[in-house]
C-alpha cells in the first residue's frame, strides 16, 4: 500500500540519464564550461524540484564520476512501485520498440521506467533525447500528455539567465 500524503511533493521535474551525463567534459554541457548552469542544477536537486527514478540512477551509476555527483547532491530517487508497473507496462506494450535487447550491454534502458514516474507523480521530463525519433523519449512522451524538455529549455522555462 502506497503512503498517503497531506503536502504537496516539490518535485516539477525528472531528469534522464542523458541530461545528468551531459555534465561530462566530452559532452554537450561540460562542467568545465557550464559551472553555473551544473551549480543550479544541484540547487534544484537539494530543493528537491528534480528528481530521478532509481532505473536512471542505476544507468547513471555506470560512470563512477557522475554516479557519485548524483549521490553527493542527494538526489531523490522515485521508487518503482505497483502503479510505475502498471504503467510501464502499458508503455511497453503500446511502444514495444522503446526496448532494445541488442545493444551492447544487452538490456535496455530505463526509459519505459521514466515515463512511468512521469506518469504517475505529473512531472515533466529533462532529457537530451532527440524529438524527432520515433522511439525516444520526447515523441513517446507526447501520447500520454506528458512534457519533455532538454536542460536549455528548462533553463528557459525557469528564468535562468547566466
Amino acid at each position: 500500500m502506497e503512503q498517503l500524503t497531506l503536502f504537496k511533493l516539490p518535485y516539477k521535474y525528472l531528469i534522464d540519464a542523458s541530461s545528468i551525463l551531459a555534465q561530462k567534459p566530452t559532452d554537450t554541457l561540460p562542467r568545465q564550461v557550464y559551472k553555473s548552469l551544473w551549480e543550479m542544477i544541484e540547487k534544484s536537486i537539494v530543493e528537491q524540484t528534480i528528481v530521478t527514478c532509481s532505473e536512471i540512477e542505476e544507468e547513471v551509476k555506470k560512470d563512477d564520476v557522475v554516479g557519485k555527483w548524483l549521490g553527493l547532491n542527494q538526489c531523490v530517487i522515485l521508487p518503482i512501485d505497483n502503479e510505475v508497473q502498471r504503467n510501464v507496462r502499458k508503455i511497453v506494450t503500446e511502444h514495444p520498440k522503446m526496448i532494445d535487447f541488442s545493444g551492447p550491454n544487452g538490456s535496455s534502458s530505463g526509459d519505459a521506467f521514466l515515463i512511468a514516474t512521469a506518469m504517475k507523480y505529473e512531472l515533466i521530463i529533462i532529457t537530451e533525447e532527440n524529438k524527432e525519433k520515433n522511439n525516444k523519449i520526447p515523441n513517446i512522451c507526447k501520447n500520454y500528455g506528458i512534457t519533455t524538455m532538454n536542460i536549455t529549455e528548462m533553463c528557459a522555462a525557469e528564468g535562468w539567465v547566466f
